[in-house]
This record gives structure tokens, sequence and C-alpha cells, in this order.
């Protein structure tokens, strides 16, 4: 199963209505153009309006370095017209990176520039989608062999979506009257989470594909108690059956010498419990060691450490980390 077959599927999944204005963000190079062009070709089959926006490595090295060689910014209507999208779909073939050439003294500048442009491809929308395309770039990015990484994606990518949304929208609704999570894993462990008058949110392709959870931001400082984590990736490397021990909301310590030191480095807001989510997409078959595949998987669960504050939390900071599970039990109050 190869990506580029899948885009017609993909496309079924998005959000967009007939005569939306959507602002496709490319970032990819000259030889990755035809992805970005049949990504155009079917939604515009919908009626829905493209608009390209090429991001390559060769226009950050030719163009942004040269700006600020000659100390120019961009002008800001530049900004302001990638800002006025409504609707992004941000495209990545390879994770941004500081481009070839660039000197110690440039790197504030470019970073600027790069804030500058996330900012306006983010802030302020009614839906901002983020799809990865599985490259040799992106499976070493995520610490994993091609082969693993493109075929756990194409799996999970070529759910069928109209089912997808109904399973998201039937989860949702079961949901909205409950106050509280009580989380068993381990046959010993228990962790409980505050989810009063906080709102549920549903990724079902309006958010990061693939798609298919729903997910919530707990009460910031009120979970409680200890959960045990089949398998933690950080920086590459897998822990297995890490238990994690949370009070008033934040993470004090883990049964895990190298996730405690990682954890103990970072600022206390980095610690606290910020979300709970369900995945429900059966085509993802195998968890993998990559918790952006891993936590769309029909009958897992995960929580996240850090940022919650652009779904319905309290607690902004620049830093989000999952950690997927399956458990014994979840009971709802």
């Amino acid at each position: 199963m190869e990506f580029i077959d899948l885009i017609p599927n993909i496309c079924e999944g998005f959000p967009f209505e007939k005569g939306d204005f959507v602002l496709l963000n490319f970032w990819g190079d000259k030889e990755d153009l035809e992805i970005l062009d049949l990504l155009s070709e079917n939604i515009s089959k919908k009626g829905i309006i493209p608009f390209k926006n090429h991001c390559s490595n060769s226009f950050f090295e030719k163009v942004v370095l040269n700006l600020i060689r000659n100390d120019q910014k961009f002008a800001q209507e530049y900004f302001n017209y990638l800002a006025s999208f409504k609707h992004v779909i941000d495209i990545f073939m390879y994770t941004p990176s500081l481009p070839n050439g660039i000197s110690e003294p440039e790197i504030p500048r470019f970073k600027e520039y790069l804030g500058e442009l996330f900012n306006s491809l983010t802030e302020d929308k009614k839906y901002y989608i983020q799809l990865t395309v599985p490259t040799e770039a992106n499976a070493s990015k995520a610490g994993l062999d091609y082969d693993i990484y493109n075929s756990a994606l194409c799996n999970a990518l070529s759910v069928d979506f109209p089912k997808l949304k109904r399973s998201c929208k039937e989860k949702l609704e079961s949901l909205r009257d409950k106050n509280s999570v009580e989380i068993l894993t381990g046959k010993e462990y228990s962790l409980k989470l505050d989810i009063s008058n906080r709102e549920w949110f549903v990724d079902d392709g309006c958010g990061d594909f693939p798609p298919g959870e729903v997910y919530i931001a707990p009460i910031e400082n009120n979970s409680n108690g200890d959960l045990l984590v089949s398998i933690v990736n950080l920086k590459g490397q897998i822990y297995k059956d890490v238990l994690m021990t949370f009070k008033n909301g934040k993470l004090i310590r883990s049964s895990s010498k190298e996730v405690d030191e990682f954890f103990n480095s970072l600022p206390e807001n980095f610690k606290i419990l910020c979300e709970f989510g369900i995945g429900l997409n059966p085509q993802v078959k195998d968890l993998i060691g990559f918790t952006s595949i891993d936590e769309k998987a029909l009958g897992t669960y995960h929580i996240a450490l850090g940022m919650n504050h652009l779904f319905g939390g309290e607690n902004n900071c620049p830093f989000h980390m999952d950690f997927v599970f399956t458990c014994d039990d979840v009971i709802f109050n």
C-alpha cells in the first residue's frame, strides 16, 4: 500500500465544505510536488478551493537566507495573507530544520521567521490539519524502520472515514455528561482524573493525521494515582512497563530512572497531566512505539503531559508528550 494511492481516501476525511478556501502548506522539495498536486486535485473535485504554498529546502537556503543576510525581513503582508486562511493543511515530507549553509549568528533570525510562519499557519483557524507523509526522513525522525513506519501509517490512513466519523460521534455523545475517569492498569494500579466541566474534542479527520480519537483536558491540579504504561518512547529509546505516579495533577515519579531524569530536567508545568484520550481507529493494528500513530489505535487510551490550552485546558507551555496504554478497565462517572 502506497501513500500516493491513499490520497483520494485521505481527502474524503477532510472536514471542509464546498466553497471553502484552503491553504495547502507543503514542506517538500521539487521532486515531491506530485503529492501536493494530487491533494489539490482531489479536494477540488469536492468544490473546495485550494491555494498552494511551497516551503522547500531550496527556498529556505536561496531566498530566506539571502533576505536575512541583507538584513531584510519578510513583508508583514506575506504573513498576514497566510494568516487570513481559516482552513490550513500542513503537509510534511520532512520536519522543518535549519537550512544548509546557515551561520550561527543567522540562526536567531531564521527561527524568528519560522516562528512567524508557524503562527500565521496555526492561530485563529477553524481547521488546522497536520498531514505527515511516510518518507524516509519522517521514519528516521520517528526512530523507526521505514517499512514499519510506512505500513503502520498507510494502514491507519486507509480507514473508512464515514464509519470512523460515526464511531467518534457516538463515543463523544456517550461521554458528554461524565465528570470523572478512573483508569485501572496492571491489575493493581488506579489513576483518577477530574474532567468536570471540560469539553470533549474529536479528531476524525479534522486534526492530526492519522485520525481516530476523542480527547479531553482534565482539571490540571486534580489527577491522582498510578498508571502502568507498557511502552514509553523517550528520545528513540524504548522503556517497557513504566509506572507513573501523579499527585495533584503532576507527575512526581516513575519506575524508570531515565524517564525521571528527563522530566526532572524540565520546568514544572511540563509535568502536568494535560490530556486523556481514547483511540478509535480500527486500522491501527499494532503498537510500534510511535505515539502519533499508536494513540489512534482502537482499544487503546492515552494521557499526555504538558500543553492543553489549545483544547480547553489552562496549561500553556511549548511541550506535549503522549503515553499510550491498554488497561484492565476505564470507569466513567
